[in-house]
């Protein structure tokens, strides 16, 4: 098969300026207490075509325009064996196109095909010796990837490649044209994109007249990516694993996760599994980028100075020549088994921070309970919060939260995760702390709820909406992730469903999902009562210098 190529998106002559958007957004709330209405969320869509959705919420306050692209792939429809390949995708595909990122295509396109071929003898040896390779030790080292002599050489052979092509690269050219004229991220990072469970999203923020700038490279981006730099991406991504594996919170998270649910994959790191970034290959990324990168699959959300009248015409000039493609695989993310019908207990024997995680599973976002757990989390946590001001009451003051978070995100369109956190001052108080969130629940269940801290509550809440509504790239973040869960639509009547809760729907939501048989209880010590044995860390770190930390 010949290198993947893909057709060149004619380059723009000149860029247009472009006037942007205006809006605000909030629904006046139907909570009996009087209180100021919010702006409504005044959402424009137009979807061209081919399939390709654009959202605009105008707002000319100032001249800047918050763009972000969401594609519907993330790490919850990974296959087996590739955890990891679709983030790792992300750094790929700023690499560059068929025209961005090159000095000579014509002197690259000979390597390119040399790297293909070469990675294809690659995959024939690994399957040949699958069974060499497999990996039948309990304790070893995640990084150890087993191989063999044959491939060894061709991976050096791939190395020595994109050593040659690097010859002939002009590295993070979208990246420096954006911030060549004015452009701002939400990180700083020149992969202005991240990746969770259920997306991929891109994001930047331009004045009004350069806004071309972004249609015409992520649309390139879209069908001319060309991998390059695949083998320095791999290991820049494994970088990013092994530094969150470093933190000891970042283990003690991911085990929490692990035992949570049997086999849902929103529980499983989008970062990857170690031992997977030995088995990526370009071919492998090629299938989901062809699958799932394709203009019916994309929806660009735009906040800030711009109009619908000035958007469209240049989203059909770059977006709108895109082909429609089939619907992406519909790998639904369906939990193979129900959940265990009993408690599951984590104590956790490495040393860290004192602290007690009580876990529920919980409803994805578009169940028509879930706006009430919004309402139970802005209740129960915080210094205010029931539990925390439970345990003051009692003497043992811990810092609490609540939130839903699973790995780094805290919305999905799959089932999710309630989390109870305190933070407690010392090992000998973990067990009255547990005991006061495992009261807090009690009083949730039982509608024990005082009328003035349910309506504290739900001003959090509602200041938390402002402020979302005051910042154009948080909100057209958010206007992005509801509607690659589900549609953007839901995301106004989840506003005013949390603000009209009533105390009867906390109960009956929190009798309903806060039961034993749905809970998991995590403990931390900084002095645990025995030790953690072998571990990954045990191996990585006898390899590097010094203590390898």
């Amino acid at each position: 098969m010949a290198i993947r190529i893909p057709l060149v998106i004619v380059l723009a002559c000149a860029l247009a300026a472009i006037g942007v958007l205006p809006v605000r957004n909030s629904v006046a709330s139907t909570n009996p207490v009087p209180q100021s209405p919010s702006p409504p969320l005044q959402v424009q869509e137009h979807v061209l075509g081919n399939g390709f959705t654009i959202l605009l919420v105008e707002d000319h306050r100032a001249p800047r325009v918050a763009a972000n692209l969401w594609f519907r792939v993330g790490s919850m429809l990974e296959p087996e064996g590739l955890h990891g390949i679709v983030h790792f995708l992300e750094h790929v595909i700023h690499q560059g196109t068929t025209t961005l990122g090159t000095r000579d295509l014509a002197a690259e396109l000979p390597i390119l095909q040399e790297i293909h071929d070469t990675e294809q003898e690659l995959i024939a040896v690994r399957n040949r010796e699958r069974n060499r390779l497999r990996e039948r030790a309990v304790f070893f080292d995640e990084l150890g990837w087993p191989t063999t002599p044959e491939m060894d050489a061709l991976r050096q052979r791939l190395y020595e490649l994109e050593d040659r092509d690097n010859e002939y690269r002009d590295f993070w050219t979208t990246y420096k044209w954006y911030m060549q004229h004015g452009g701002y991220v939400r990180h700083t990072d020149p992969v202005p994109a991240s990746t969770e469970q259920d997306y991929m999203e891109m994001n930047m923020a331009l004045p009004p007249e350069h806004m071309e700038l972004f249609f015409r490279f992520e649309a390139e981006r879209m069908v001319n990516a060309v991998m390059r730099g695949w083998e320095a991406q791999r290991f820049t991504v494994l970088e990013q694993v092994l530094g969150g594996l470093s933190r000891p919170q970042t283990r003690f998270n991911e085990a929490i996760d692990g035992v949570t649910a049997q086999s849902h994959p929103v529980y499983t790191p989008d970062g990857g599994h170690l031992p997977d970034f030995a088995n990526f290959t370009r071919a492998a990324m090629w299938r989901i980028y062809d699958d799932y990168f394709v203009p019916n699959n994309a929806t660009l959300v735009l906040v800030g100075d711009a109009t619908m009248d000035g958007i469209v015409p240049l989203a059909e000039r770059y977006f709108g020549a895109l082909s429609r493609r089939p619907e992406p695989p519909a790998d639904l993310d369906i939990e193979s088994e129900q959940v265990p019908g009993g408690s599951v207990r984590l104590d956790w024997t490495e040393p860290l921070s004192p602290q007690v995680h009580v876990r529920y599973r919980i409803p994805g976002m578009g169940h028509p309970d879930r706006p009430v757990l919004d309402l139970i989390a802005a209740l129960a946590g915080g210094p205010h919060g029931m539990a925390g001001q439970t345990l003051a009451a009692a003497g043992t003051p811990a810092a609490v939260s609540a939130d839903f978070r699973v790995i780094h995100t805290y919305r999905f369109g799959a089932p999710g995760a309630f989390n109870l956190v305190a933070q407690a001052a010392s090992d000998g108080d973990l067990a009255t702390v547990e005991r006061a969130l495992l009261g807090v629940v009690a009083d949730l269940r039982e509608g024990r709820i005082d009328a003035g801290a349910l309506e504290r509550a739900r001003k959090r809440l509602r200041v938390e909406w402002a402020e979302f509504l005051d910042n154009p790239q948080e909100l057209a973040f958010l206007i992005g992730h509801h509607h690659t869960m589900n549609h953007w639509s839901v995301l106004p009547d989840l506003i005013a469903a949390r603000d009209a809760a009533t105390v009867a729907d906390v109960q009956r939501v929190a009798a309903t999902y806060f039961v034993p048989s749905n809970r998991v209880i995590a403990t931390a010590r900084a002095e645990p009562p025995e030790g953690s044995g072998p571990s990954w860390l045990d191996f990585l770190w006898a390899d590097l210098p010094g203590d390898g930390r």
